[in-house]
């Protein structure tokens, strides 16, 4: 398929994509509260006499006029606060991103050895360990390592680095270690191992016969071919950051849009536990919890389609492969 055919008909789909995450995640929000409200002894008996779909239909009227609510207990407009936080969130995310994908691409290649083709043998245990370290593990080891120091030190010792808030500075260097480790270390064993097959291959035997060094050998022949591989596990690394960034950003406190979808999941009881007992009001607010989810539907939705386009631009393969299906 043609890469601009492809990327039209995913902007046809998009749409569709965002209007289904977002009816999906208002009618979840409304089932999941009475589910809630019928197990809470406590719990309010009362409710709107309304059915699901003539709330729903309400709530279209309104976003039809701009009107998409606001903030629970507030006065600052969901899309307002949604925007924000979604600003909040790409900035970390894309930082984390560029620096893992140069990490992971970096070490890959310093890690093949070309005569013979291997891989140097401190690239499995080191991505090894990353592979094993989620995001929210290491957030938790940087918690832990925190207290410990201030236990060591003395109660007025600040903190090497700050645990929580937000700010383009040194708030960014955990949450950046914590979301980078793990993604860098799923590129860096992919670029090394399709380095290492491709570098295996005759072509490249007559090609280091004919004089090329290896410097033109790998970047004019091996790393074409491997392009198209290597920005599939770069995608999917991806979509397992923008998880990742959920966890991180409710552990470090980062008023991101991950944080804002922890607090309107995380149940009354477990909220009032974990100290956000303020945002119990959150908790699956339908008209929060549907922008929420729309947005991030929109962000993968986006990914997928830029990398996948991307892809059949740079590989006429996968072309070949769909016209021939």
């Amino acid at each position: 398929m043609n890469p601009i055919v492809f990327f039209i008909k995913r902007i046809l789909l998009l749409p569709l994509v965002v209007l289904a995450a977002h009816f999906v995640s208002f009618s979840y929000a409304h089932l999941a509260v009475k589910v809630q409200l019928a197990q809470n002894p406590w719990g309010s008996s009362g409710g709107s006499s309304l059915d699901f779909f003539s709330l729903y239909y309400i709530y279209i009227q309104k976003a039809v006029n701009l009107d998409f609510g606001f903030m629970p207990g507030g006065t600052v407009p969901i899309h307002a606060a949604v925007f924000q936080a979604s600003i909040n969130s790409l900035g970390l995310f894309l930082i984390a991103f560029f620096i893992s994908a140069f990490l992971g691409l970096i070490i890959g290649l310093r890690s093949v050895k070309t005569e013979p083709p291997m891989i140097s043998r401190w690239l499995t245990p080191l991505t090894t360990l990353g592979l094993a370290t989620p995001g929210f593990f290491i957030a938790t080891l940087f918690i832990v390592a925190t207290i410990y120091y201030i236990m060591v030190f003395g109660q007025s010792t600040q903190a090497p680095l700050p645990l929580s808030g937000f700010g383009w500075d040194e708030h960014l260097i955990l949450p950046l270690v914590a979301l980078t480790i793990r993604p860098a270390a799923q590129i860096a064993q992919a670029t090394a191992t399709l380095l290492t097959g491709e570098f295996s291959k005759q072509y490249i035997v007559a090609a280091r016969a004919f004089g090329n060094t290896w410097k033109t050998i790998r970047l004019k022949h091996a790393m074409r071919n491997v392009l198209a591989p290597i920005l599939v596990n770069i995608s999917g690394s991806l979509r397992y950051l923008l998880a990742e960034l959920i966890l991180v950003e409710w552990i470090f406190n980062w008023p991101g849009l991950g944080r804002l979808l922890a607090l309107t999941l995380i149940p009354p009881s477990t909220s009032t536990v974990s100290g956000f007992g303020a945002h119990v009001i959150y908790f699956l607010n339908p008209d929060l919890l549907s922008a929420i989810l729309s947005v991030f539907a929109l962000i993968f939705f986006l990914i997928d389609s830029t990398f996948s386009g991307v892809i059949r631009w740079i590989d006429p393969r996968i072309r070949e492969l769909e016209n021939q299906a």
